[in-house]
């Protein structure tokens, strides 16, 4: 389980992430399209045709996603 703190101030910091879930799904996290919900640990997850909502204590790692980095 990755740290709640930690990961919003990723996505912060670099705009874009990658999560793996402990079901395996992996997400997409752009700063534009992603809220936290400090009181529930939740992400929240527009993405356009559908909403996601994650559960952080479920996030099992998440990566800096690099070409989106480089631009």
């Amino acid at each position: 389980m990755v740290d709640y703190n930690s990961l919003k101030k990723a996505l912060e910091e670099n705009g874009e992430l990658m999560v793996k879930t402990d079901s395996g799904d992996q997400f997409e996290l752009h700063k534009h399209n992603v809220t936290f919900d400090d009181t529930t640990k939740s992400i929240r997850i527009d993405g356009a045709a559908e909403i996601y909502w994650i559960d952080s204590t479920k996030i099992e790692y998440y990566w800096i996603h690099k070409k989106a980095k480089e631009k």
